[in-house]
């Protein structure tokens, strides 16, 4: 069944790889949400049934009529800084969630990051404590999102250190931050380790992704 999906945070490192999934693998209908149209490297004219929609999050009610017909939401959109953390990682992600129709929506696959996770994977409150911006808006939007009307439906995805880019994707950040890493970015997805191995790869999130749209967690 064709389903209708949002997604925010669509011209980002993991946002290109989710999106470029669901072109080619799916004909599911997608409507990205991005602030600059010209940073998206994917060729969204690919098929059809993909409208890009050129917006800022904090402007997010200006998408109420659409929000209500979704069956699929993935925010992947965030601030890592500045005075709009709050705003977009708190405010109005808990406004965009609050739109959605909670008799039609299926599922939101919510991106926070590991960062604000103990060892037995729970919210750490340190991370509330002494956490920068970012990690104590991460923090609060999980807070809110148990008091949700949608909350059974909301899987939340918590990644550690992303890699990934290339000419056809953005760096992450981390790839980015790190110059030697993007010579590697491709190959080290492919490695194992023993222990604590704490990267991820743009690639296979998109993966899961893929698979949990069509493959709702229970």
């Amino acid at each position: 069944m064709t389903q209708r999906i949002f997604v925010t945070g669509a011209s980002g490192c993991i946002g290109h790889y989710i999106v470029e999934a669901l072109i080619q693998e799916t004909q599911h209908e997608l409507f990205l949400l991005v602030r600059d149209a010209n940073k998206l490297k994917i060729d969204v004219t690919a098929r059809s049934g993909i409208t890009v929609l050129e917006s800022d999050l904090r402007e997010i009610e200006q998408h109420r009529d659409l929000l209500k017909t979704i069956d699929c939401a993935i925010l992947a959109a965030t601030a890592w800084g500045g005075d709009s953390v709050q705003t977009v990682n708190v405010d109005k992600t808990i406004e965009l969630l609050s739109m959605l129709d909670a008799d039609r929506i299926e599922q939101v696959l919510y991106f926070s990051t590991a960062s604000i996770l103990d060892r037995q994977n729970q919210l750490l409150p340190e991370a509330m404590e002494i956490g920068n911006d970012y990690l104590k808006s991460k923090y609060l939007c999980c807070e809110k999102l148990a008091n949700l009307a949608i909350a059974p439906k909301i899987t939340k995805l918590f990644p550690t250190l992303v890699i990934g880019g290339g000419e056809r994707y953005p760096y992450s950040a981390i790839t980015a931050g790190i110059p030697d890493v993007t010579k590697w970015a491709k190959l080290i997805r492919l490695f194992r380790a023993d222990g604590s191995f704490h990267f991820i790869h743009g690639h296979d999130i998109a993966q899961v992704v893929r698979h949990f749209v069509d493959r709702p967690p229970a």
